[in-house]
C-alpha cells in the first residue's frame, strides 16, 4: 500500500452521491480579516464561491486548507466559478468577514468550525437570499433553509485510528489532545480511545491511553462530554510540541492532536525526540497538506470537508442548492482512515479493514463505554 493510501476506495463526493445527495433532511429550527487569494471568473458568469476561515489559518493543514481546496476542486470542475477566502485572526473577524462577503454578493458562503455558528446563524436570518455551508456544526434557531451543515461521524474513523495506534505502539501507551472543548473535536478523541479498548480487548492487548477520559452514555454530533487535555485554541504550536514533549516524556511513542494547526507542533516535537515517536494527523491526509513531513506520521484520521464542500458549491452555482445537513459517515465515505509516511504490516490493515466493515455494518460500537477499560 503506498504512502497516503487510503483505507478502502474512496471516491470524490459528488461522483459518489451526487450533489443533491449531501442533503439528508432539512433544517426546520430555526472586515478584519484580508482577502488572501482570489481566482477570476468569466464575466459572463459572476458566480462567487467565499470562504470565512477560523483562526487557524487557510495553511493550517487541516480543516480551514481542507474548505479551500473543496473550493479549488469545485473550480476544477466549472473553471468559471470565482473563489475567494478571508482568514480570520481571531473571534472578532467572524462578523466582518462574513458581512464583507456578502457586500460582495458571493452566491455561496462558506463558514468553518463550530466557532463559528453564532455568526453564521445570525447572518443567515438577517439575509434569507445569501447561501451558507458551515463546517462541523448544525446551528440551530435558523429561520429559513439557506444553511447546509457539514458534519462528520469522525468517531468512526478515529476509532480505526485508535486500532491503528494501538497496533503500532512499541512503548505500549499513545496520547491525545485537542484544541478546544466542543464536540467535533472530542468526537474524534472519544472514537480514538474507543479503538484502542476495542483492540486491547479483541486481541488481548494493554494499551494505555493519555488525554482523554470519555463521560459515561454515548457520544454524538452534538454532545460528547469527557475530561482531557485541550490547549484551548487551534493556533499554538508552541503548546502543542510542549503538550507532546510531555506525552512522550510520559512513555506515549504515537500521538494523536485534535488541534488544527496546533498538530504542527507535535509533528515538532516528533522529530525532536526522534525516530520511534510519531503523529496521527486529522482532518486531511498529512501526506498530502504536509508532505515534507510524511514519515513522522503514521496515519491520518481524515474529515470528508474537501468533497463536501465542493458538492455544496457546485449546487449553488447550478442553482440545486437546499439547505439541511449532510453527515459524512465510514459508509458513505465521509471519513476514513489513511496510512501515513510510517509502514502498516499487513496483519493490522486486515484487523482495521474487518473493524471498517463491522462499524458500517453495526456489528462494532464506537462507543468507548462498551469496552473495558484497559
Amino acid at each position: 500500500m503506498k504512502i497516503g493510501e487510503k483505507v478502502g476506495g474512496v471516491r470524490r463526493l459528488t461522483t459518489l452521491m451526487g450533489t443533491a445527495a449531501l442533503v439528508l433532511g432539512t433544517l426546520t429550527v430555526g472586515v478584519a480579516g484580508s482577502t488572501v487569494a482570489t481566482t477570476t471568473a468569466s464575466a459572463a458568469t459572476p458566480f462567487k464561491a467565499c470562504v470565512v476561515t477560523d483562526t487557524g489559518g487557510i495553511n493550517d493543514k487541516s480543516f480551514n486548507a481542507s474548505a479551500w481546496k473543496g473550493l479549488q476542486d469545485a473550480k476544477k470542475v466549472d473553471p468559471k466559478i470565482s473563489i475567494t477566502y478571508l482568514s480570520s485572526t481571531s473571534s472578532a473577524d467572524y462578523v466582518p468577514n462574513i458581512n464583507s462577503f456578502i457586500s460582495q454578493k458571493c452566491g455561496i458562503i462558506v463558514t468553518v468550525g463550530f466557532l463559528m455558528d453564532g455568526a453564521t446563524k445570525a447572518a443567515a436570518n438577517a439575509h434569507p437570499a445569501q447561501k451558507f455551508a458551515i463546517v462541523d456544526d448544525a446551528p440551530t434557531g435558523l429561520k429559513y433553509h439557506n444553511v447546509l451543515a457539514l458534519q462528520y461521524e469522525t468517531d468512526q474513523a478515529a476509532f480505526l485510528g485508535g486500532i491503528l495506534a494501538a497496533g503500532m505502539t512499541r512503548t505500549g501507551t499513545v496520547a491525545t489532545y485537542g484544541g478546544e472543548q466542543f464536540p467535533s473535536v472530542t468526537l474524534y478523541m472519544n472514537g480514538f480511545i474507543a479503538g484502542v479498548r476495542y483492540f486491547d480487548k479483541t486481541y488481548h492487548k494493554s494499551v494505555k491511553t493519555l488525554g482523554w477520559t470519555p463521560a459515561k452514555g454515548a457520544c454524538n454530533l452534538s454532545t460528547c462530554n469527557g475530561k482531557g487535555t485541550f490547549v484551548g485554541n487551534f493556533t499554538d504550536q508552541t503548546a502543542g510540541k510542549t503538550l507532546t514533549a510531555g506525552d512522550f516524556a510520559s512513555g506515549a511513542d504515537i500521538v494523536f492532536p485534535v488541534a488544527g494547526s496546533v498538530g504542527l507542533g507535535s509533528v515538532a516535537a516528533a522529530q525532536q525526540a526522534g525516530k520511534g515517536h510519531s503523529v496521527l494527523w486529522v482532518d486531511s491526509n498529512g501526506c498530502v497538506q504536509d508532505a515534507a513531513d510524511c514519515k513522522w506520521f503514521v496515519g491520518t484520521v481524515a474529515k470528508g470537508v474537501e468533497p463536501s464542500v465542493e458538492a455544496a458549491v457546485l449546487a449553488a452555482a447550478r442553482g440545486t442548492f437546499k439547505g439541511g445537513r449532510y453527515i459524512g459517515t465510514l459508509k458513505n465515505n465521509g471519513t476514513q482512515l489513511d496510512f501515513g509516511g510510517i509502514a502498516v504490516p499487513a496483519s493490522l490493515k486486515a484487523k482495521i479493514a474487518a473493524a471498517k466493515a463491522g462499524i458500517i455494518k453495526g456489528r462494532i460500537s464506537v462507543n468507548p463505554n462498551a469496552y473495558p477499560v484497559g
